[in-house]
Formats: C-alpha cells, structure tokens, sequence
C-alpha cells in the first residue's frame, strides 16, 4: 500500500529527478509521478515524515491525497 501525496509545484522533469534523488537518498521507497505532480511512498509514519520533510527543504508543498 502507498501513500499519495499532491505536489503541485512539481512542474519539471529536473525538479521530479531532483525529488527522486532525494528520497532515494533517504532509503524511502517511493515513486515520483512528473506528469500527475504526485509523489508516492511507502505505507510508513516514518516514510510519511521524511518525505514532508524533504519536499518541504526543497521549497515544495505537499498534500496528502491517499
């Protein structure tokens, strides 16, 4: 099961790698959707925390959306 999160700032193929690299970086299992503005991770509070957290450094806001 994954979590969903809506990033709509996500507007380019270099800020998705950028994101991707980042949470790889971070151990988080997770998929980066550039034409949906999406981000999906691992079913984890840990996961969920690191995540907001890096999105949030990186000047990107997020909503959980499943």
């Amino acid at each position: 099961m994954m979590r969903v999160f809506s990033v709509p700032e996500l507007c380019c193929p270099d800020c998705a790698k950028k994101i991707d690299a980042a949470l790889e970086d971070a151990g988080v299992n997770h998929e980066v959707d550039f034409e949906g503005k999406k981000v999906s991770i691992s079913d984890c509070d840990h996961c969920q925390e690191v995540t907001l957290d890096i999105l949030k450094e990186m000047g990107f806001e997020a909503e959980r959306i499943s």
